[in-house]
């Protein structure tokens, strides 16, 4: 896997961004106006952007699958 350190930098007063090296967009064989897919995984502080309209994020080999959301939603706050 290779690297490279970049920068955040301001867009508008609500977002932020970062820009993708063209070396990189090359080698993926991406092109302006694609659409990709962004996953965050919060505990590793880690971003994951994937092409393809289908993308799901990784799941970790060694995930415990959570029990099973019960089906009564009273208690749910929206």
């Amino acid at each position: 896997m290779e690297g490279e350190k970049r920068k955040l930098i301001k867009f508008s007063n609500y977002s932020l961004c970062i820009t993708l090296p063209k070396w990189i967009i090359k080698k993926l064989k991406w092109e302006k106006g694609e659409e990709v897919n962004l996953f965050v995984d919060e505990k590793k502080a880690e971003i994951l952007i994937c092409k393809g309209k289908k993308a799901t994020p990784p799941v970790p080999s060694t995930a415990k699958s959570k029990p099973a959301a019960s089906s009564d939603n009273s208690s749910m706050r929206w």
